[in-house]
């Protein structure tokens, strides 16, 4: 029989750099139509479909969407036992993402030029509702908080370094102390290539960087030679776009480059139905059992 691994102590020791007994694997994004299709049981229980998809993937870490009212009103009731036995991690918007919620994209990346006003206001809310979200967090044991906050494009930011140091760095410090306050690991989110800004990050106590977005030039081993153990990152596998041979060969790479840790394993896109193909089982072998089954 295979050793048996506590999936939390398991993740725990991979940000650690500690020699986690496998690496894990995990997925922060999971759609709600995906779990809806292919674990419907218990049907609209969003935290028991998750948590049989960890199950099943052979997943250590998996996310769960803090935007949405039904993830909060489970929070605020303490029914999130089922996903205690996973490193659970909560995601929650940051200040660009609710800036183009509200005012769209181009308005948006006006405020940080001409309305600062606006700007404070949107910030002001993100570190209140972060400070609310953590303290539930923590008292249904999840593990961790994201901020996601896609900040840049495939060729970088998509605001000025000034704008980003003087206005959104010292919000991301904020919200990573109110993360740690909470005894709560941080982690980061953003699509495209974010590699000017990972020093930053670490400085301002984010633990691990997601995703290795390779289709932006990132490269998870160029990023362990800069980094070390300063910081850990997850994702790094393109289910889009290599083909299964290519993802076979990555993961096993990755596994063998990150015995010591710092590294959770997964896709780089999240798991959807528009993600989802005969690729998925080069990551996740249990794959096609599971979608041969429904």
């Amino acid at each position: 029989m295979g050793q048996v691994v506590n999936q939390k102590e398991n993740a725990a020791a991979a940000l650690k750099h500690s020699s986690p007994p496998r690496l894990p694997r995990g997925e922060l994004f999971l759609a709600g139509k995906f779990l809806d299709v292919y674990f419907p049981d218990p049907r609209g229980d969003f935290i028991e479909q998750a948590a049989s998809a960890a199950s099943l993937l052979g997943l250590s870490v998996i996310g769960v969407d803090l935007n949405e009212e039904r993830s909060r009103s489970l929070l605020r009731e303490g029914r999130c036992d089922r996903m205690r036995e996973y490193f659970t991690v909560g995601y929650i918007n940051g200040p660009v993402m609710q800036a183009i919620q509200q005012h769209g994209f181009r308005q948006a990346m006006a405020c940080f030029k001409k309305d600062r006003q606006a700007l404070n206001s949107i910030i002001s809310g993100v570190l209140k509702d972060f400070r609310e979200t953590c303290r539930l967090a923590g008292k249904n044991e999840l593990s961790a908080i994201a901020l996601t906050d896609d900040i840049a494009g495939n060729k970088g930011l998509l605001l000025s370094p000034g704008d980003f140091t003087d206005i959104v760095l010292p919000c991301y410090r904020q919200v990573a102390e109110v993360i740690k306050s909470n005894d709560l690991y941080a982690f980061f989110h953003s699509d495209g290539d974010i590699r000017a800004i990972i020093e930053p990050l670490i400085g301002a106590g984010y633990d691990c960087i997601h995703p290795v977005d390779a289709q932006a030039g990132l490269d998870l081993y160029n990023l362990k030679k800069a980094f070390g153990n300063k910081v850990s990152f997850m994702g790094h596998i393109d289910i889009i776009n290599w083909d299964e041979g290519q993802i076979a060969q990555e993961a096993r790479h990755a596994e063998d480059m990150f015995k010591e840790g710092g590294l959770i394993l997964g896709s780089t896109c999240g798991l959807s139905m528009e993600t989802i193909s005969d690729r998925l089982c080069a990551l996740y072998p249990q794959w096609e059992e599971t979608r041969q089954g429904r």
